[in-house]
């Protein structure tokens, strides 16, 4: 398992005010261009990160219909194209890791709601993570999928279901500071199914991590609804957060 890292962008040389387009399956994509550069979307949604193959990674944030949205991708390709709302949807093909999605920057204690909507191909986890400072965290709330590892801490039941917490850190590891040595907070149920509105209250997952992880809980930083796949994995996802 990988942490999402922040890395500098990909810059390509080309004339002002250039823009590059890149047409794939029927999508037009821009790429090395400013987002108030880029030509009409589509319907299906504006596609506004890069579309890089044969790289060893990137990383893309921004913001969209008022969300806060993420995609870092390791090896591989992978894109993220925004529908209306908090709807988004990711490709990825053969990627080493992918972990992107779309919610909140800062997050908060709040109950989200999330419809997976569509889900192919293979991935590890689908559901709520995020990232706090001071401490600095890594968190997951595996809604589908499985993250645990580490030390077993104990359960919380929220919203139906009994979770498992897991918490385990890492040593030097790239992080939203850099690299840096950081635990990570893990609640796993990963019964939910696809096509259905589910919600996810974070104040039980949070005040349970505050009062037992042993690190206590820092400052909000971002908190999305996400994807993450490693191990050359291919898949899609498209889901809503709100």
């Amino acid at each position: 398992m990988r942490s999402i890292k922040l890395l500098p962008g990909i810059t390509r040389k080309v004339s002002s005010g250039a823009t590059i387009l890149v047409f794939v399956a029927g999508t037009f994509i821009s790429t090395g261009c400013n987002k108030k550069d880029a030509p009409t979307p589509p319907p299906q949604g504006e596609r506004l990160s890069g579309f890089v193959q044969n790289d060893v990674s990137t990383n893309d944030q921004g913001t969209n219909n008022g969300f806060f949205w993420s995609l870092y991708r390791e090896g591989g390709s992978a894109s993220i194209t925004h529908g209306s709302g908090g709807n988004f949807a990711i490709s990825y093909n053969n990627v080493n890791d992918v972990v992107g999605g779309k919610g909140w920057n800062p997050g908060s204690a709040r109950t989200i709601g999330y419809n997976v909507g569509a889900l192919s191909g293979s991935y590890n986890f689908v559901g709520i993570y995020g990232w706090t400072t001071s401490p600095l965290i890594e968190y997951y709330v595996a809604e589908k999928g499985s993250m645990t590892g580490g030390i077993y801490v104990n359960s919380v039941n929220s919203d139906g279901h009994s979770y498992s917490f897991y918490k385990s850190q890492r040593v030097n590891a790239p992080s939203i500071i850099g690299t840096a040595t950081f635990w990570q907070y893990k609640d796993t149920w990963g019964g939910a199914p696809t096509a259905q509105n589910r919600s996810v209250n974070m104040a039980n997952h949070i005040n349970n991590w505050r009062n037992s992880g042993g690190q206590g809980f820092g400052n909000y930083n971002y908190q999305i609804l996400a994807l993450e796949a490693w191990g050359n994995k291919s898949g899609y996802i498209n889901a809503t957060a709100w």
